[in-house]
């Protein structure tokens, strides 16, 4: 799936159609990315075969899955679907608890990423304040139960994450990440789903999976 070149202003309200759109098998298509590019994490890489911590209910053992289009890795349950994508190329990287065999599938649980190695650019600004401020602008849609923006720096990258949840069928909780590398001028932006229902459960899995997304900082 190619992703459109608009503005992510428009980031929560997309976010929030395509939430609700993966219950009934729309389209996964959390935030808009106007070009493809990677980001990096700002955490250490797992180990070579299987990451930390340990298994258990609420937190299983996870695996190392490679993201070839960028040279990075994903650590995962093994029973969770991996559709990596050409990030590179404008694709969506989703990743789901469900059984899904393409991006049009139904799921609840899981997250998508996109790439953009040109927005800070043609914003003449570095890619951390491109990404705050688009940032701030998507809590501020998202409405006044959205969590507080935090940030965390880690080198030449900055981390702006927030939580939201979304009303329906099955309210959801979304947790919104845009990661920003000053040094190459891209920013990745990582959504993260799960049904409100599950969410003291499923939050340590949450924060295991994202924190250990790798990419490749010279991307």
């Amino acid at each position: 799936m190619k992703i459109p070149k608009i503005h992510l202003s428009l980031l929560t309200g997309l976010i929030l159609a395509s939430s609700c759109g993966r219950l009934f098998g729309a389209t996964p298509s959390p935030t808009p990315a106007p070009t493809a590019s990677a980001s990096p994490s700002p955490s250490a890489p797992p180990s070579a075969t299987q990451a930390s911590p340990s298994p258990s209910a609420a937190q299983p053992l996870l695996e190392v899955r490679e993201i070839p289009d960028i040279h990075g890795k994903i650590a995962l349950p093994k029973e969770w679907t991996l559709l990596p994508g050409k990030l590179l190329d404008g694709d969506v990287l989703v990743a789901t608890r469900e059984k899904i065999a393409g991006e049009n599938d139904p799921w609840t649980t899981g997250l998508t990423m996109t790439v953009d190695r040109n927005g800070a650019k043609d914003s003449g600004q570095k890619a951390s304040a491109y990404a705050q401020s688009l940032a701030e602008e998507a809590r501020e849609k998202a409405g006044e139960e959205a969590s507080k923006l935090t940030s965390t720096a880690n080198g030449a990258f900055r981390e702006f994450r927030f939580d939201f949840p979304v009303a329906g069928e099955q309210p959801l909780l979304i947790t919104e990440i845009l990661r920003a590398n000053d040094a190459t001028g891209t920013v990745a932006t990582i959504v993260w789903q799960m049904p409100k229902a599950e969410a003291a459960t499923l939050a340590p899995l949450r924060d295991a999976i994202l924190s250990g997304i790798v990419l490749d900082p010279a991307q």
